[in-house]
């Protein structure tokens, strides 16, 4: 049977066809490269000068790591592994740290201001005095942490786990609280002024702000609050802080820099 005889056009289409499958592949490879290579360099930089502001670290592996003080303002850690991180004091205004593990992770003092923190995973981090106001915390899952003193002031909780949680003394004013659970938390002397708790969980392991077993009374607490005139000034973001809706907006006012 005769062979069949390819024109010289198909053969200039053949060729032309591999020319681009192997410019294809050579693009390719050039994105997996500028996508790797800024998250090498930021995580060295980071280690070498404790800082990286705005740098590009999605998905990196710091667990483990000193960063006490860092200075990580608005830098992207979505994804990031901090489980075990030393963040004492560190600057984290305005990050991005979707879905990033902190599991274990020591926070005291460190400013999570309006930082993005949706589905973070918080499971036994450690903390005194963290700031954490303005920041969405929706989804994110704190079971079994110590956050005593924290200013959860204005912040989206909408579905967090705050079970076995210990929140002595934090501050949850104008916060969104919808369906969070705090079954297990120590709620001692903290403060659910104006804060919106509908759903929200609590039971007879529950330790309520006036130090008796729950279930707690939240909307009790919540409408319990100082008056608008005295409340104690927030400490808030300033320019570029997340946009919030209702019912934020008032209090947004008062006190959004």
């Amino acid at each position: 049977m005769a062979q069949p005889r390819y024109s010289r056009s198909s053969r200039a289409g053949q060729i032309a066809g591999f020319a681009f499958l192997a410019a294809t592949a050579a693009m390719a490879h050039a994105a997996t490269a500028q996508t790797t290579v800024p998250h090498r360099d930021s995580r060295d930089r980071l280690l070498a000068t404790n800082a990286c502001v705005k740098c590009d670290l999605a998905g990196v592996d710091l667990s483990g790591l000193n960063l006490m003080g860092a200075d990580l303002s608005q830098a992207d850690l979505s994804r990031a592994n901090l489980a075990g991180a030393y963040l004492t004091g560190a600057t984290l205004y305005q990050a991005k740290l979707t879905g990033a593990n902190l599991s274990g992770a020591v926070i005291g003092g460190a400013n999570l201001s309006g930082a993005d923190m949706g589905g973070v995973n918080l499971t036994r981090a450690i903390s005194s005095r963290a700031n954490l106001n303005m920041a969405n915390l929706a989804r994110a899952d704190f079971s079994g942490a110590k956050l005593e003193y924290s200013n959860m002031e204005g912040a989206i909780l909408t579905g967090a786990n705050l079970s076995r949680t210990d929140l002595y003394e934090s501050r949850f004013l104008f916060a969104d609280l919808t369906n969070v659970n705090f079954i297990g938390a120590n709620l001692h002397e903290a403060d659910f002024s104006h804060a919106d708790v509908n759903g929200v969980a609590t039971d007879a392991t529950t330790t309520c702000p006036d130090l008796k077993p729950g279930p707690c009374d939240m909307h009790a607490l919540s409408e319990s609050g100082e008056k608008l005139g005295t409340l104690r000034q927030s400490i808030f973001a300033s320019d570029g802080a997340m946009s919030r809706e209702d019912p934020f907006q008032s209090f947004l006012t008062l006190y959004g820099g």
